[in-house]
């Protein structure tokens, strides 16, 4: 299989390096496109105000000086491909930090992963929480065949590994989290206010029946959770958001 790398920790984390030396070891080709530098937290964010500089630095292998995102837009649409041929899969991480519930909303790692499907691959997200890379890596490369299979045009495979892996997974659903972060002021000069977010305040929100992927983690598992990225999943609720206006005249 050919594979394309792409993370949001830069070209040089861990987690894309040793991904990439067992994707190998199995027999499989890969390519890297990868940011410059750390671009966590930039969810879909892509570079369209300026020019960014991609850079080789070993056969298949580039860098940009733009986002997760980036590093899949512009590798798809360059008017001169920077690989030899498609990748059969898109493969985003191993992230340093889990990517779950809703910070899969935040997650550079996901929004590469997102843009894949967009751009016509298959996709999965990786992330790993203080656990050994190769650990995390063995395991989607010898369950590889099966993930691939399910795969489609629709969405993207999320899956995060805990600090207490004990082999197994679990399917779950994406969870829920709503962030009450606390922001002081560091600094005011007239209008003008410095500020920073000085405490993360997580609130996770738990769907009765099902478990969700922070749940399964809790529990020692790695999850494994399908993240929808078709306009056809919120038909419900812009039928509900229609009616409300219908009622309004």
């Amino acid at each position: 299989m050919t594979i394309l790398l792409v993370n949001d920790d830069g070209y040089k984390a861990e987690g894309i390096i040793e991904l990439e030396k067992v994707l190998l070891e199995y027999g499989h080709e890969v390519y890297v496109s990868a940011p410059k530098s750390e671009m966590s937290g930039m969810a879909h964010a892509m570079t369209v105000n300026r020019s960014l500089t991609i850079t080789k630095y070993a056969e298949n292998h580039y860098y940009m000086d733009g986002t997760p995102v980036d590093c899949i837009l512009y590798a798809k649409r360059f008017e001169e491909p920077l690989f030899p041929k498609e990748p059969d899969l898109v493969i985003s991480g191993i992230n340093r930090g889990y990517n779950l519930a809703t910070d899969i909303l935040y997650s550079g790692t996901c929004g590469a992963a997102r843009e894949a499907v967009f751009s016509g691959f298959k996709a999965i997200a990786l992330s790993a929480e203080k656990l050994d890379y190769r650990i995390a890596a063995d395991f989607v490369a010898s369950n590889l065949d099966r993930l691939y299979s399910v795969l489609d045009d629709s969405s993207f495979i999320n899956i995060n590994f805990p600090s207490s892996f004990n082999g197994k997974a679990k399917i779950t659903i994406p969870g829920e989290v709503r962030y009450r972060d606390k922001v002081d002021l560091i600094e005011k000069d007239g209008d003008s206010y410095k500020v920073k977010i000085s405490s993360v305040i997580r609130n996770e929100v738990k769907v009765e029946g099902e478990l969700n992927d922070f749940e399964a983690c809790a529990l020692s598992y790695a999850s494994i959770s399908s993240v929808s990225v078709r306009y056809g999943d919120n038909i419900a609720a812009n039928l509900k958001l229609k009616k409300a206006f219908d009622e309004l005249g």
